[in-house]
């Protein structure tokens, strides 16, 4: 699968500059990276990559009574980094690169400042 890592890059780029312009952002923080299932998603080995790359992981099955949130997700926290538009997107290509072989697709991320 074709993946368009600069577009990523970019859309991390805007959304940084977005809050920059409206709010005093931390240093640093724990960042939180979303992931949605695609067809034959194999969450158990994207987790078990994730868990021996040191990341924390949370896994959501798949919940067709759940209006807001059906899909199967996997949502993975760094541990205290340092958060520039660069680091974010290190952090979110190497895990996105991981997602892509499992079947996963990126869906965003936030972070909780330290």
């Amino acid at each position: 699968m074709s993946f368009d890592y600069a577009a990523q890059k970019a859309a991390t780029e805007a959304l940084w500059a977005e809050m920059s312009a409206q709010h005093d952002l931390p240093h640093q923080g724990q960042l939180d990276l979303h992931f949605r299932a695609g067809d034959g998603a194999d969450a158990t080995e994207f987790m078990g990559w994730l868990e021996d790359a040191g990341y924390d992981v949370e896994h959501y099955e798949a919940d067709p009574e759940d209006e807001d949130d059906p899909e199967e997700a996997i949502e993975v926290q760094t541990g205290v980094m340092s958060l520039t538009p660069e680091t974010i997107h290190a952090e979110e290509r190497r895990c996105t690169e991981a997602a892509l072989r499992f079947g996963f697709t990126p869906d965003g991320w936030g972070f909780i400042g330290a």
